[in-house]
């Protein structure tokens, strides 16, 4: 099988038989940590994909954030509307210009009947048949009660709200990315985790297989063992598929082919996090967060809103001109075949009397949405207060568990080493290998996924306040 790799990193393959002297010490660290169950997952992989070559493309979370941001399609259907909020601004402005249009006809008169009023005495008067007219019109208003720029106002806000839900959405990209590089960061762990006891049980298996021969030990002994491995070879394999599944879904994510199977940063676990306290954390959210902020915003607009409901109060004030050129000249009997022109100018107001009972009403129904809109701030400011403490307790309470569970860890270990000295000397059972074994890969699993869950209740928090 051939491995292709990006000009940066080596054939994993090569890497294994010689050692590149331009690998620097961090991608050294990555090698150690995770080259292993790739290559793994490679098996697994390849036969999945047929022919297909791999790229292993090591990747920190902020260059994963990057390649996702480039390349989501929700965050350019956020930035599409962005853009249309802010061409809403110059529709809006476009009110504040004068209207001009143009009118031309051209077509055909009859001849003019006429009947005296009993209907008793009928003529027919010759008019000239072709009609032609052509008419030019301009206005503009120059007061309508605020409603023009209370119009251009409301659509700001709207295009701010576009771009709060663009933030939004940048925030949901990387919460999700975080989620599933961890969750990649977690399994490739666990790989270690269990080829690692594979490897230490195939070897116990060839010291009870010499222990049968000398009759120290049973039959049942060495099934027992090979059991044990093959346990470990399945949760392996599920292990390795599940990892294929997150890297599928984080490649669609991101825009990078399937080929591609990511390699974390094997020092994201050991980046040094800021931890404020709480009360900062409240107030960064109360600046910061998307959600507050769009039912600030949302606020703002029902204000608006009753302003353009008040501006019917006010009568429309407008200057005109206009000018109309036309044939035949038909008001004068018998109507005469020449061109005239007519053009006006002037101001003219218009007022809608139904709005003296009207507009008290809407104004009165945008009142209630205003109310109803500032108490729907005060509750989303509240449900934020409970989300950033929660996401703050959980990721104390991380914090915490990996303490715990790295104590647990190495009471496992030295277990493990203790029972299987004594069970190399006959003097512990092949029940209790077993069982230190397991306790032992479940401590190691624990504390992997606690110290992933550390991270990403991290970022939890700050998705909370909003500065993901």
């Amino acid at each position: 099988m051939r491995l292709l790799v990006n000009d940066t990193y080596k054939c994993l393959p090569v890497v294994h038989r010689r050692k590149d002297r331009k690998l620097s010490a961090m991608r050294g660290a990555y090698l150690i940590r995770f080259l292993i169950p790739l290559v793994v997952t490679a098996g697994f992989f390849s036969s999945a994909h047929g022919q297909d070559s791999l790229i292993y493309k090591p990747l920190t979370l902020e260059d994963t954030y990057k390649l996702a941001l480039t390349n989501s399609y929700q965050l350019k259907i956020s930035k599409n509307n962005v853009d249309q909020g802010h061409q809403q601004i110059e529709i809006s402005k476009l009110s504040r210009l004068p209207s001009i249009g143009t009118n031309l006809e051209y077509g055909y008169i009859s001849n003019a009947e006429t009947w005296n009023p009993s209907f008793g005495d009928h003529q027919t008067i010759a008019v000239p048949h072709h009609f032609t007219s052509f008419e030019t019109q301009a206005s503009e208003v120059v007061f309508k009660g605020g409603e023009i720029q209370n119009q251009i106002k409301k659509s700001g806000f709207q295009e701010q709200i576009a771009t709060l839900y663009n933030e939004k959405s940048i925030q949901d990209i990387k919460l999700l990315v975080s989620a599933k590089y961890l969750d990649i960061y977690r399994l490739i762990s666990q790989q270690r985790i269990y080829d690692n006891n594979i490897r230490l049980t195939k070897n116990r298996l060839k010291n009870v297989l010499v222990m049968q021969k000398q009759g120290m030990v049973t039959q049942n002994d060495v099934l027992r063992t090979e059991l044990t491995i093959s346990e470990f070879v399945l949760a392996l394999r599920r292990t390795t598929n599940d990892i294929l599944i997150l890297n599928k879904q984080l490649n669609v994510v991101t825009g990078l082919s399937d080929s591609v199977l990511l390699i974390p940063d094997s020092t994201l676990l050991h980046n040094t996090r800021m931890k404020k306290p709480l009360p900062e954390y409240l107030t960064e959210a109360t600046k910061n967060n998307q959600d507050l902020r769009i039912s600030a915003v949302n606020s703002q607009i029902a204000e608006t809103n009753i302003k353009l409901l008040g501006s019917d109060r006010y009568p429309q004030i407008f200057l005109y001109a206009g000018s109309s050129l036309g044939r035949p000249y038909t008001y004068s009997v018998p109507a005469i075949d020449i061109y005239t022109n007519v053009w006006q100018a002037g101001i003219g107001i218009h007022y809608n009397i139904s709005s003296t009972y009207q507009t008290r009403k809407k104004i009165k129904s945008g009142e209630i949405a205003l109310t109803q809109s500032r108490e729907r701030q005060i509750l989303e400011k509240q449900n934020l207060e409970v989300g950033v403490k929660a996401a703050y307790i959980k990721y104390n309470e991380a914090s915490e568990d990996l303490e715990t569970l790295t104590s647990d860890l190495k009471s496992a270990e030295e277990n493990y080493r203790v029972v299987e000295k004594k069970y190399l000397n006959q003097l512990a059972l092949l029940t209790d290998m077993i069982d230190a074994t397991n306790t032992k890969v479940e401590a190691e699993l624990k504390v992997t996924t606690a110290r992933i869950n550390v991270v990403y209740t991290y970022c939890r928090l700050l998705y909370t306040v909003g500065t993901l």
